[in-house]
């Protein structure tokens, strides 16, 4: 109840929080920026970006489409590469440094087709042909 023991026990219980709040963690790495060039005029734009650890970004756009090339180190210390050309048909990605997965070759078949599937197959083809058409659950629309 006496004033300097409540100021004290304010004190202490501050210097308690102060102790216990988190500190920046000097482990972190920092990285600073080497190089920074970006343009634009309209839609038209270019960005080249280096930064001291590795990573790089070099992009340009405009209303055709986009193209960059991505830089950077994976954790395991291997450099990765992406590239990317995206425009009105659509975006590919490629990976010269390989980090991209890759569909597998197409299998062969190893038996086949049997006779009755080419027949109905070959049935289907000429209903279509003649302008028949099948609903979702597979019969045939109008007649």
């Amino acid at each position: 109840t006496n004033p300097t023991n409540m100021k004290t026990a304010v004190f202490v219980a501050l210097l308690a929080l102060a102790a216990a709040a988190p500190r920046p963690d000097s482990s972190l790495e920092s990285a600073e920026l080497v190089h920074d060039e970006r343009a634009q005029e309209g839609a038209s734009y270019s960005t080249n970006v280096e930064i001291d650890n590795g990573i790089s970004i070099a992009e340009s756009g405009d209303d055709d489409g986009v193209q960059g090339t991505y830089q950077f180190t994976a954790p395991n210390g291997e450099t990765v590469v992406l590239r990317l050309v995206a425009n009105a048909g659509g975006a590919q990605f490629e990976s010269p440094s390989g980090h991209l997965p890759v569909a597998p070759l197409p299998v062969q078949a190893i038996h086949p087709i049997p006779q009755h599937a080419l027949e109905a197959i070959a049935l289907a083809a000429q209903q279509r042909a003649a302008g028949v058409e099948w609903n979702q659950q597979g019969f045939v629309i109008g007649n």
